[in-house]
């Protein structure tokens, strides 16, 4: 189960920030995070690489997905940035968009691109905080997938043989890889490794083209799922169907899963205390000479009439056993976290908007 505590600590860490960015350079070294001292917001178009791309793009889409339809609930403590958007875990069902059997990313593209450049494939394996000998098998072990919200992350353009660190919001439709835990880790437009984002300090101040349907209040923070994710759950962005596709997988082994339940469907409250008595408050059916009794029952003790001597017709039951029935059977969905996630659409498709 998802620890409250932790996402509410998670959340007021990046509470501050929640503009835009992409794959546009910055000469600003990425450990002092300066673009959020800045208060540098960049916004990035779906294909847009920027003036400082690590690599030429290997994304194999550049559509925007369907829209986002958030199942109604409360908004829990530590669920939303101090802008209002939201924050999310990385296993969420349906945070990610993809079309079945199709990598939305060319990973041996971008392993070929990067290790061809010594000085590339070394500030990439420094942004990503591994060693320069594990970036083949690190970018294999990663899922590619489509950002179905406007999500903000840190970016990170190559200049002068570095990684240059900048605060970045990439639009809806965006081709990623993500890790075990469905954190966003490469870019694929531009073959930038990404990192999670870096509260400002003040507001910010937003760079770059403004897509239509950008809201600032709807963008995206993705936070680690608690556990490692063995199958993460998409949605096709084609016809907006549910798919399972294995972390670490391209999609040829894609497979149809029902959609997640809805939160209002996973748990059923029981009966409060103050209205469903203890048994030894509620008095016997019968009197002791076997005469039924006269006395009025409490609210929620059984009625006289179904009493031992008058068992109840088929199919009945008294209020305390239906407060307590079990929830109705949902459809399973792999490594589905405790709240209900993003819920597609199920009869649209979202135009392409014009970037």
């Amino acid at each position: 189960m998802r620890s409250p505590t932790r996402t509410h600590v998670t959340a007021f860490a990046i509470s501050a920030a929640i503009l835009v960015a992409g794959c546009s350079g910055s000469d600003i070294n990425a450990s002092r995070s300066a673009s959020s001292v800045k208060g540098e917001l960049f916004l990035e178009p779906v294909a847009d690489q920027g003036p400082a791309p690590f690599t030429d793009s290997t994304a194999r889409t550049a559509e925007t997905p369907a829209p986002v339809t958030r199942t109604p609930q409360p908004s829990a403590p530590g669920s939303t940035t101090a802008e209002g958007g939201y924050v999310t875990a990385g296993d969420t069902p349906g945070l990610y968009g993809g079309t079945q059997s199709v990598g939305s990313c060319d990973v041996e593209k971008q392993v070929a691109f990067l290790t061809a450049d010594q000085a590339k494939e070394r500030a990439f394996a420094s942004a990503s905080g591994i060693s320069q000998a594990s970036v083949p098998g690190f970018l294999r072990g990663l899922t590619p997938v489509v950002l179905r919200s406007d999500t903000r992350v840190t970016n990170h353009g190559f200049r002068s043989g570095e990684a240059t660190g900048f605060q970045s919001v990439l639009q809806a439709g965006t081709a990623v890889l993500v890790d075990e835990r469905g954190m966003p880790r490469v870019r694929c437009a531009c073959g930038n490794p990404l990192k999670p984002p870096v509260a400002f300090r003040g507001t910010p101040r937003p760079h770059g083209q403004q897509w239509s349907g950008y809201r600032p209040t709807e963008v995206v923070v993705v936070t680690p799922a608690p556990q490692i994710i063995t199958n993460i759950v998409i949605v096709d962005i084609t016809d907006s169907t549910w798919i399972e596709r294995k972390a670490g997988d391209e999609g040829r082994h894609d497979r149809p899963v029902p959609p997640p339940p809805s939160p209002s469907h996973t748990s059923r409250p029981p009966s409060s205390p103050s209205t469903s008595p203890s048994s030894s408050a509620c008095p016997t059916p019968t009197q002791p000479d076997g005469a039924p009794t006269t006395s009025p029952s409490p609210s929620g003790c059984p009625s006289p009439s179904t009493s031992a001597s008058q068992p109840p017709s088929s199919g009945s039951s008294s209020p305390a056993t239906d407060s307590q029935s079990p929830p109705a059977t949902s459809p399973d969905s792999p490594d589905q976290p405790d709240s209900g996630g993003l819920v597609p659409d199920a009869t649209s498709v979202a135009d392409v908007h014009d970037s």
